[in-house]
């Protein structure tokens, strides 16, 4: 099968996944020559993708989540040209290169892209863990936005505003039913966890009208919050989340979920379990494989995730024993000779590895299907340790790279609000 033919119905490129890197990686392909050329296939579970960067935003209806949401199987199918299929993957054979849905649908391709990404999910010790509001895909960021606007708002009309970002805001409006404020606990003192909690806290001052002002708690396992990043920026970090209100408990475990309350206790021996106010919880203490990743016969690391070389293909090592299959973005984990190497889980890792991978499926799709004269050398992706991070606390944002950080919210903001409308632009 030469480039750019097809046999039995199948695609050149199927793509198993179009969040950030599957649909950059469809852009890609179709940016070059060869790549117009590729019959391609994305299967993802969501027709419409939020803009994740933001989704604590437009969870507490700062901006409008209308907005901010890419109508990713209208893009692929009117600018890709390609098909999407909306669908649950089941199941993978690598040697047909052949995926099976929960539909009972089988799709095959020549090359197979594995682009699942992760989930937000808490770790099974925590008691009472379903009680989590998840908020991160488009079907769990609308339950959890009703369910915030329940809590905080006087029913149905708040609830209508928080879903579709009409509602008004009012600076410092009392407003909503008299008592008790309710209380919302946020685990996890990474980049998520803070920019959640500070755009939870920022409601005391500034929030959609008849809503109350939440209590906020940010309980971190660790000394300091943002602890992948420099120490400056966890201590701007902490000063910014306690200025806007945020109750902070570092060195804290959360170890239960119980109706109204959350079960505490201190890291490291000594200290007493505790009961602390909670109305609603929400998860933001890592990332983890998406379940899917277990039932694919591909090779993985010890904690799960998808095991690939430095040319991100799966079957890598010690040389490709199927070089048409590939894994990218959050679900997958370089491996070398050194060592599983530290990259980043960020939007812009995702669109390197889209970048190269477009690349790599180009120079493969250049040859015959069993590679008679040997597979092709394939370019290396780069590892970048490093790089800058934007970090949203409220009305203050940071931007943090190395040891330098930089505070300055109004330009920070604004800069954030434009790379998401530069996203949606770029494939809409």
């Amino acid at each position: 099968m030469a480039e750019g033919t097809h046999d039995d119905g199948a695609a050149n490129v199927l793509i198993l996944g179009a969040s950030f890197a599957g649909i950059e990686l469809v852009h890609q392909l179709r940016r070059s020559a060869r790549g117009r050329g590729l019959k391609i296939t994305v299967v993802d579970r969501q027709a419409e993708h939020p803009y994740i960067p933001l989704v604590q935003e437009r969870l507490v209806g700062r901006i409008d989540p209308a907005n901010s949401v890419l109508p990713t199987r209208r893009c692929v199918e009117q600018r890709a040209a390609a098909r999407y299929v909306v669908g649950d993957v089941v199941e993978l054979d690598p040697d047909r290169k052949e995926v099976v849905l929960a539909s009972g649908e089988r799709l095959r391709g020549r090359f197979i892209v594995v682009a699942l990404g992760s989930v937000l999910a808490p770790p099974a010790g925590i008691e009472g863990a379903e009680r989590f509001v998840d908020y991160k895909f488009e079907g769990e960021f609308a339950s959890a936005a009703e369910r915030l606007a329940a809590l905080l708002g006087p029913g149905g009309e708040a609830t209508r505003r928080v879903s579709s970002g009409d509602g008004p805001y009012r600076e410092g409006e009392a407003s909503g039913p008299v008592g008790e404020r309710p209380t919302i606990v946020v685990a996890g003192g990474g980049i998520s966890g803070v920019e959640l909690a500070g755009d939870l806290g920022r409601l005391a001052r500034v929030r959609p009208a008849g809503w109350r002002a939440p209590k906020v708690t940010l309980i971190h396992s660790g000394p300091r919050l943002l602890p992948h990043l420099c120490e400056r920026a966890g201590r701007k970090a902490e000063q910014h989340l306690r200025a806007q209100g945020v109750e902070l408990r570092l060195n804290t475990r959360l170890t239960r979920l119980a109706p109204g309350t959350a079960g505490v206790r201190p890291v490291g021996p000594g200290g007493d379990a505790v009961d602390v106010p909670c109305d609603m919880a929400f998860w933001s203490g890592g990332v983890r494989p998406a379940p899917v990743l277990a039932r694919l016969p591909l090779p993985r690391t010890a904690a799960g995730w998808l095991a690939v070389g430095p040319t991100l293909q799966c079957f890598a090592t010690p040389k490709p024993t199927r070089p048409d299959i590939f894994a990218i973005g959050d679900a997958a984990r370089v491996q070398s000779a050194a060592g599983e190497w530290p990259t980043m889980q960020r939007a812009i890792e995702c669109l390197w590895q889209a970048w190269l991978t477009a690349d790599n499926l180009t120079r493969l799709a250049r040859e015959a299907p069993e590679y008679p004269h040997g597979v092709p050398p394939l370019r290396p992706h780069t590892l970048r340790e490093d790089f800058p991070h934007g970090v949203s606390i409220g009305d203050k944002s940071l931007v943090v790279y190395g040891r330098l950080v930089v505070d300055f919210a109004a330009v920070n903001i604004w800069f954030r609000r434009f790379l998401m409308r530069q996203y949606i632009r770029r494939y809409s």
